[in-house]
């Protein structure tokens, strides 16, 4: 067999070839959920090939090296050599790539030559042959595992497009560069993150396990993402990025420099996680952590990065003022939460069934927070505030040793609050956005293996709702970001989950606190039904212990809804609220004759109401209203299931309450992977309303809907609903959208 040669340099890769693997193919082929991790975001990705390691395993028994694109390996050779990749485009020599021994073309072919539509077994084990012979025999006994999978096949100009490209010799995009906008924007933002002094060297490393997650939007340079990363060198030289397996992970080098890298693959919305870098943004970091903060010791040693350290943020960072810290965290709450949502952490039901279907996230105003009121308790606390990943991925990191230090905290807390005499729970207590933030006020969706979040208070009433303090938002972000290993073994995974577990728990019951004392463990209880929370009630007992509430509430049994709606209604400044949803909030008017408001005033038939009609829906649809025009309103249709409680890892089948499951109606989008799309045009809106109603939880009922609204994965116009779909996202939400996951969506 020939020798993979280096493919040329293609300048038409970048308009011709990647627009179709990125409409066609990332819709699946994206992150670390990409079939056989073929990843093709990217040229890179795509010439790295594939791999038969699946990277989501939470059984495995011993943990594996990261394949992170362009962090864990630099050349395609590398891959192969150190990681076990296979081709899935084979060059013959610099002239062709022969598309007839191309993995990748043949599954395309197939899928042309077998277009009919047969069920998708999503939760399927992934086949990843690695050989055509093998490929041949997979397709000869199952003729409909072509790409795109379970979708419509690509059309002639595309697959003639793709053809070409690979007969030319399958070269990639030239080399970006940058011009001098750019350079003195990413400048000016690494000379602050590189300054030398103890406190900025402090500070930059606190930013630094902060945003790694993040894709960077540097202000000057429109069209651009770039990830702040740990480096050799220093600018002006290439980066030589250091790569560790957690961003606090001691970076074994003399030199460490933090550089801004350019995101060189296509944006996908379940992993994007945008933080915009501005001067704005420089001028207030600059003020939150060195002008406005009163720092203890004007020279602080640099931490270790011992584990013991390093995992440990109340330790690693007890020199930098609690108050930035918190203050920090509260200015983006928006960006923090979502990295929770859109880290690796947040794929897979075992995951996700950790929170309920549709809560709110407030925050605990600054003034009051005990560890900021207290800075000597958080420093003697700092020991039980660990999370699992300080025990890495041996016996140190399981649950019952980080339960025992919860417990220990919340006792520490409850007696630091009896001996401060500090008062009950007021409605200033809860942070206020500054009087403009946006975060100030966040709603989280779970869509089954997936979530989603959005500002303010969207979907009516919510079951449960948090309240969230700096030590608890901190262990939240090292739990599920930072400490996180996605490639880790059994004993990291579940640990961390079990872990989250007491994180919401304390959340729920921070909020809690804000209730008469007499209801608290009543609403508790509607929440974990029967007796669900028993288990786990030893931590909760210093929680609620909490002082009487200082709230007066008209009516008592009805406190926890009395509370929701003074803070979103009357507590809150309207400018950190926005508009609240007006289809699921009652005494919200819907102006106007638009399509889109006749839709919202259409679906109040039937949001937030129980029926048989709620079972013919998957977790997410997103709809188009469909005027004709540039402009067609969308929508997202919500599943809220109810649960008996969320106490559990497994069997979660076994805590449902399908009978009492809602509709809750989003305006735009809000689901990374959606399970169905919907196209409900301008004219029909009323009668589209009256036949959910009608759905008797029948499939027959449901065929007929679907065939009406709904677009099959076989339609001859899936593609074009596709496509509008994350073009009108696009439009409507330019920092925040990027290409959504087709990979639950329902077979025909």
């Amino acid at each position: 067999m020939p020798a993979e040669v280096t493919p040329r340099v293609d300048g038409a890769y970048a308009d011709r070839v990647q627009p179709i693997f990125d409409r066609r193919c990332v819709v699946c082929h994206s992150c670390f959920d990409a079939p056989c991790q073929l990843n093709l975001q990217s040229f890179e990705g795509l010439d790295r090939g594939a791999s038969p390691v699946r990277v989501y395993e939470p059984s495995r028994l011993e943990s594996i090296h990261p394949t992170r694109m362009f962090e864990d390996a630099r050349t395609t050779a590398e891959w192969r050599e150190r990681f076990g990749f296979f081709p899935v485009v084979r060059r013959d020599g610099q002239a062709s790539a022969a598309p007839d021994r191309s993995l990748l073309w043949l599954l395309v072919a197939q899928r042309r030559r077998v277009p009919s539509a047969t069920p998708v077994e999503i939760d399927a084990p992934t086949v990843c042959p690695g050989q055509i012979s093998i490929l041949d025999d997979e397709l000869r006994s199952s003729p409909a595992k072509g790409m795109p999978y379970g979708f419509p096949p690509l059309v002639d100009e595309e697959a003639r497009t793709i053809e070409s490209w690979l007969r030319s010799g399958a070269g990639g995009p030239p080399a970006a560069s940058e011009g001098e906008v750019a350079r003195g924007a990413i400048a000016r933002w690494e000379a602050f993150f590189n300054a030398g002094d103890a406190r900025s060297r402090i500070v930059a490393r606190y930013l630094y396990e902060h945003l790694f997650l993040a894709h960077l939007a540097v202000e000057g340079v429109p069209g651009e993402w770039f990830r702040l990363v740990r480096s050799r060198t220093a600018s002006p030289a290439p980066i030589d990025e250091i790569a560790t397996v957690r961003p606090y992970d001691d970076p074994r080098s003399t030199e460490v420099h933090y550089r801004l890298r350019r995101v060189a693959e296509t944006i996908v919305e379940k992993t994007h996680v945008p933080y915009v870098l501005s001067d704005a943004k420089l001028a207030r970091l600059r003020r939150l952590f060195f002008s406005d903060a009163e720092w203890h010791d004007p020279s602080p040693a640099f931490p270790s990065y011992d584990r013991s350290v390093a995992a440990n943020p109340f330790v690693s960072f007890a020199a930098i003022p609690v108050r930035s810290r918190y203050q920090f965290m509260l200015d983006d709450a928006y960006y923090h939460v979502r990295a929770f949502i859109h880290g690796p952490v947040c794929k897979g039901q075992v995951a996700l069934n950790v929170i309920d279907e549709h809560f709110f996230i407030f925050f605990l105003a600054p003034s009051v927070d005990p560890s900021i009121a207290r800075p000597d308790f958080l420093a003697r606390a700092a020991g039980d505030l660990a999370v699992p990943a300080e025990g890495g991925d041996g016996v140190e990191a399981v649950y019952a040793r980080f339960k025992l230090h919860e417990l220990s905290y919340l006792n520490r807390r409850a007696k630091l609050l009896r001996e401060a005499e500090s008062p009950g729970r007021a409605l200033a207590d809860v942070w206020d956005g500054d009087g403009t933030n946006l975060g100030a006020v966040l709603t989280v969706y779970r869509h089954f293996d997936s979530a989603f979040v959005v500002p303010g208070p969207v979907g009516g009433l919510p079951k449960t709702a948090w309240v969230v303090d700096y030590p608890l938002f901190e262990r939240l972000y090292y739990d599920l970001v930072a400490g996180f290993d996605v490639f880790g073994n059994m004993v990291h995974q579940v640990s961390t989950r079990r872990y989250m577990n007491l994180l919401r728990i304390e959340a729920e019951s921070s909020f809690l606190s804000f209730l008469p004392a007499s209801r608290r463990l009543a609403v508790r209880d509607s929440w974990y039904r029967p007796g669900g929370v028993a288990k786990i009630v030893d931590i909760l007992d210093p929680l609620y212990a909490e002082p009487e509430t200082r709230v007066a509430y008209s009516d008592p049994t009805n406190a926890k809804d009395e509370l929701i709606l003074r803070l979103v209604s009357t507590v809150l400044p309207p400018a950190v609220v926005g508009d609240r949803d007006p289809v699921q909030w009652d005494g919200v008017p819907i102006p106007g004759d638009d399509p889109a408001s006749r839709f919202e005033r259409a679906v109040r038939a039937f949001v937030r109401k129980q029926g048989s009609f709620v079972k013919a829906f998957p977790d997410a649809a997103l709809v188009r209203v469909d005027t004709g025009a540039a402009d067609d309103a969308i929508f997202t249709i919500v599943r809220n299931k109810a649960h008996l409680n969320i106490d559990f890892m497994f069997l979660e089948k076994e805590e449902r309450i399908v009978t009492e499951d809602t509709l809750h109606v989003v305006r735009g989008v809000a689901v990374s992977r959606p399970n169905l799309f919907l196209d409900v045009r301008a004219d029909s809106i009323a009668r589209f309303a009256a036949d959910v109603l009608q759905l008797d939880g029948g499939e027959a009922g449901r065929m007929i809907f679907l065939d009406r609204y709904g677009v099959r994965r076989s339609s001859p116009t899936f593609w074009a609903v596709s496509d509008f779909f994350n073009e009108r996202f696009a439009r409507i939400d330019p920092l925040g959208s990027g290409i959504l996951d087709l990979s639950r969506y329902l077979n025909d």
